[in-house]
């Protein structure tokens, strides 16, 4: 019962971000037939586009993104299924797979919503991109992959002296 509580939020981050590229996909989409034929798709360091081609080309934040949440559905697939250590008792296995699985899950959300939401607004609008925004969003996932090393450093220490 306990391991279903677990996984309601794995499935609304992984819901969560299918749905922000799905919606974002959509809109694109919507717009596509309106879009001159060459436009702006990728940006430089100051956030102004660097190379313009094809309209078409305006896929690659959702291919991107695509790659990213296969990816991450592979991992958190692995994750669920890989025998952790050989000295951690079972709850400490369940923390530590399911702090990978969640950080997976934030990961994905953070890419999709970043390349498919901002990246392709952008694109759609013919804008400069924001870069703090992308910024913002990389401290962020870093900060919580830190915190999840640390969360895993914590449990197996604590595994180590309960078994001593």
């Amino acid at each position: 019962m306990k391991e279903k509580k677990r996984s309601i939020p794995h499935t609304v981050l992984s819901y969560a971000a299918w749905l922000v590229f799905a919606g974002c996909l959509i809109r694109f989409l919507a717009v596509y037939h309106s879009l001159e034929a060459e436009i702006g798709i990728h940006f430089g360091g100051d956030g102004k586009f660097d190379i313009t081609d094809k309209k078409i080309y305006g896929f690659y934040p959702f291919v991107f993104s695509l790659v990213t949440l296969g990816l991450c559905a592979l991992f958190c697939f692995l994750a669920g299924k890989a025998k952790i250590g050989k000295r951690m008792n079972e709850k400490g296995e369940r923390l530590l797979r399911t702090a990978v699985i969640l950080y997976c899950d934030i990961f994905q959300l953070g890419i999709v919503f970043f390349f498919s939401g901002v990246w392709s607004d952008c694109v759609i609008r013919q804008r400069a991109l924001n870069t703090r925004i992308g910024v913002i969003i990389l401290f962020v996932l870093m900060g919580l992959f830190l915190v999840m090393v640390i969360f895993m450093i914590a449990v197996r220490v604590k595994c180590r002296v309960k078994e001593k």
